[in-house]
């Protein structure tokens, strides 16, 4: 990490759009104890990445110069950030709303990494406070929608108009929905699909397009089905019936294992053999999945 002293007309921000709200505490803070946090400048050291509200305290109290802290990759500019966040004081500070920190989440992707193994969207999702897959499928959309340019074209007007649901997804769901399905919902309506007022149409929607779903797969499915004979020599044995306290308790196990693996937000470098070991166990895990889906479905026809 580069720590120098700047003077503060040097300093671009033209890119970026923060609430000011009331500087006078700031600045006042600032006055009796300095800037605690230096600014967060880019590579070139005189464009700002965080530190709109401090900047212009600064400018208020008069300052000519401060220090700023010029992160050289990845891992020292997330880390800069999350100590921002820590640091945050109620008093002063605004709290960032998720649009400020997936828009600034933005300018970690633009640093270098220290290697090729280091992911940017992971530290970014973990600087915003996000699980890094719900990250990526709101920064595509939000990419998509580029959010200022003129003469937009169908897929970003549909964008824009995704990415305010997918925020209110994350900030505030529906009761029995987890934001990540809502996410994923959204998502897949990028280019195709009715696009919902609000998070909460959103729900009788799904059903019915589940619907039509099924009545399709009824009809394609023939009335009746021959079923293989088994030979004389091999006995089957039926599997053991299932009560539904005894499914749902299973379910539900399973549930919580992929929640709590899925919350990993980093793996740290492993050996090609740990990687192919684990995309195989995956790989089975998935299969007794579908087995499970086949075997509940079946079970809907009783």
């Amino acid at each position: 990490m580069k720590i120098k002293n700047i003077t503060l007309s040097d300093i671009k921000y033209d890119h970026r759009v923060r609430e000011m709200g009331d500087l006078r505490k700031l600045a006042e803070s600032i006055a009796k104890n300095g800037v605690i946090q230096p600014l967060i400048m880019s590579n070139d050291g005189v464009t700002l990445i965080s530190g709109l509200r401090r900047l212009h305290a600064l400018t208020l109290l008069g300052v000519p110069e401060t220090r700023v802290q010029i992160p050289s990759d990845v891992v020292e500019l997330a880390a800069a950030l999350q100590m921002e966040t820590e640091r945050a004081d109620a008093a002063t500070d605004l709290p960032m709303t998720l649009r400020e920190r997936m828009n600034l989440a933005s300018e970690i992707h633009g640093v270098p990494a220290p290697s090729s193994r280091v992911s940017h969207s992971i530290y970014a999702s973990d600087f915003v406070g996000i699980p890094n897959r719900i990250y990526w499928r709101i920064r595509a959309v939000m990419n998509t929608a580029k959010e200022g340019k003129s003469n937009p074209t169908f897929s970003m007007i549909r964008a824009r108009k995704l990415v305010p649901l997918m925020l209110d997804a994350v900030e505030a769901p529906p009761p029995g929905w987890s934001p990540s399905r809502i996410i994923e919902e959204l998502h897949q309506l990028r280019n195709d699909g009715d696009i919902p007022e609000t998070i909460r149409h959103m729900k009788p929607r799904r059903q019915s397009l589940r619907m039509r779903v099924d009545l399709k797969r009824e009809a394609a499915e023939p009335a009746f089905k021959d079923t293989p004979t088994p030979s004389p020599r091999v006995q089957i044995l039926p599997s053991p019936s299932r009560r539904v306290p005894e499914v749902s308790r299973a379910v539900a196990s399973l549930v919580g294992v992929c929640a709590g693996i899925s919350s990993i937000t980093e793996v740290k470098p492993s050996s090609a053999d740990d990687l192919a070991h684990w995309d195989s166990e995956l790989r089975d895990c998935k299969k007794h999945i579908n087995v499970l889906h086949t075997l509940i479905r079946k079970a809907s026809n009783v």
